[in-house]
């Protein structure tokens, strides 16, 4: 093991997403030392892979749960190059801890070790994708929509959208929800509840008869790309046949990407997002650890809220930061 710092930084930034990147750049401009850890085994971010996406930007800032692009490499260079207070390292964080000083101490792969005063966790979420043979592939190539809005606009108008009630989606309320948004989007709505008959007959309790929501119950052997389309899917079931679907509809459960919160012992909320507080802005249950991102947000996984909850981020830990250089020691006891 060797320190790879020569003392303490002020912040150390855990995920070099839109919520840490963003947190960097306004506790750099600050004048606070910031180091930003990033790495991903994210396959997206192979050009190969990313060749001919045309998922557009207002969908990949509104709407993406999935993994995307690393639109956030150029934005972590800037920071690299125009913050002297913000180093940005590539290693892979395994293992941080709080030391018996009140500092953080996080050490990567290799043995590295970094400490700061304040650790601050946006290493992001990742889908749990079901139990379903070809859905991985699927989902790879961006064929499962996770909003009905993803696809071309207009394109469900005039189509059939089928919706996937696997995993979460298969609880009642969430699968009404669902299928009730999909109709209003797409001219029809299949739903595959994949074997499970009970959710079946509650559904169609449910549904207005006249509403073109048809209820598929044989389960699911896999699924297959199609060739007529970017967003085409072939279902199999297990009875034999298959059914082609032009636009698929589903959302993942989501969990923490990684292990820091288990590390170091945090509450979590019932979706399993790192717990912040009402009280202290983004603090989590230990005193000195923030977190923003998708790794506090489960449910709600955009752009747009990761970037402004980076904002909040470095707001809240400056001013802890700022407190801890010029505020009077006596006077906050009292």
């Amino acid at each position: 093991m060797c320190d790879s710092s020569q003392s303490a930084a002020d912040v150390l930034i855990i995920g070099g997403g839109p919520a840490g990147s963003n947190a960097a750049w306004e506790l750099g401009q600050a004048h606070h030392r910031v180091i930003l850890f990033n790495a991903s085994n994210d396959r997206l971010r192979d050009p190969d892979v990313n060749a001919g996406s045309t998922r557009p930007a207002l969908d990949l800032l509104l709407h993406s749960r999935r993994k995307t692009p690393d639109v956030f490499h150029p934005f972590r260079q800037e920071i690299g190059k125009e913050s002297s207070e913000v180093s940005v390292h590539n290693q892979r964080i395994t293992q941080v801890q709080r030391l018996p000083n009140g500092f953080f101490q996080a050490e990567d792969d290799v043995g590295h070790v970094w400490t700061a005063k304040v650790l601050v966790l946006a290493d992001g979420a990742e889908e749990i994708l079901p139990d379903i043979d070809g859905y991985d592939t699927c989902w790879e190539q961006q064929r499962i929509l996770t909003h009905p809005t993803e696809d071309e606009p207009r394109s469900l108008i005039s189509s059939c959208l089928a919706v996937l009630a696997v995993g979460d989606l298969a609880e009642l309320t969430m699968a009404l929800h669902t299928v009730w948004q999909a109709r209003q989007f797409a001219a029809s709505v299949r739903v595959y509840t994949h074997g499970d008959e009970d959710l079946a007959r509650a559904l169609e309790t449910r549904i207005s008869p006249d509403a073109r929501i048809a209820i598929q119950t044989t389960p699911i052997q896999s699924l297959q790309p199609g060739s007529d389309s970017p967003s085409q899917v072939i279902v199999h079931l297990t009875d034999g046949s298959s059914i082609v679907e032009s636009h698929v509809y589903h959302r993942p459960a989501s969990q923490l990407q990684g292990p820091f919160a288990r590390q170091l012992n945090l509450e979590l909320t019932e979706s399993g997002a790192i717990r912040i507080s009402a009280r202290v802005p983004y603090m989590t249950s230990l005193d000195g650890v923030y977190a923003g991102g998708d790794c506090a947000s489960l449910g709600q996984r955009t752009l747009f809220k990761a970037l402004a909850m980076g904002q909040g981020l470095a707001a809240a830990v400056a001013a802890r930061l700022e407190r801890g250089n010029w505020g009077n020691a006596v006077e906050e006891q009292d």
